[in-house]
């Protein structure tokens, strides 16, 4: 399996770190957004991540990615619970984390891809005060010791975790008020090899 995108993309992050906590092997190709004539083979739309699995067509989204990762690699729904309660807790934390991701990039793209003369403060500030009430809803959910898995960690750890630790990159300000409970289960989470493999480092 070949996995495009580079780290620094917390979709394309959170897809490696699920992938490595099943203990997926993948190969990387550190192909940027920007170079969009090495990713339209495998995203027409020029988008990270895809997931090369050898078929005709390419996984697309980090989402899909995760429903083939739950599907092939998860026989005993250890990364997320197959029904009830647990499930829908789960995939509540995670949707708030995806929600993190989405805006804490909308309000550095403000800054990035716009003139200096163009950019909206008032909407850049509203996005990142949105993404500080997710990050401090996380707080709230995260247990004093371990993952939201129990004693290893699951997909929810894995999207708070990464949600939180892109924050720190592209938007510190807010990460340092997400809560300590937060912060904590990203060191905790970081300590370990699959999330440890995964992270930025520029």
């Amino acid at each position: 399996m070949i996995l495009i995108g580079r780290y620094l993309s917390p979709f394309v992050r959170r897809s490696a770190t699920l992938m490595q906590l099943a203990g997926l092997e993948y190969e990387q190709r550190e192909i940027t957004t920007d170079e969009v004539d090495a990713l339209a083979p495998y995203n027409p739309l020029a988008r990270v991540p895809a997931l090369d699995i050898g078929e005709e067509d390419a996984i697309l989204d980090s989402a899909a990615i995760f429903d083939h990762v739950l599907q092939t690699a998860d026989p005993d729904h250890q990364l997320c619970p197959a029904s009830g309660p647990e499930r829908r807790r789960v995939w509540r934390i995670s949707t708030i984390a995806i929600g993190v991701m989405e805006k804490v990039l909308v309000a550095a793209y403000e800054r990035s891809k716009r003139p200096e003369e163009k950019v909206h403060e008032p909407y850049r500030e509203k996005v990142l005060g949105q993404a500080l009430a997710g990050l401090q809803a996380l707080d709230e959910a995260v247990s004093e010791e371990g993952f939201f898995g129990g004693e290893v960690p699951n997909m929810a750890d894995v999207n708070a975790v990464v949600a939180y630790d892109f924050a720190a990159i592209a938007a510190p300000g807010i990460a340092a008020d997400a809560g300590p409970r937060l912060i904590a289960l990203a060191a905790r989470a970081n300590a370990l090899p699959a999330f440890d493999a995964t992270r930025w480092r520029g």
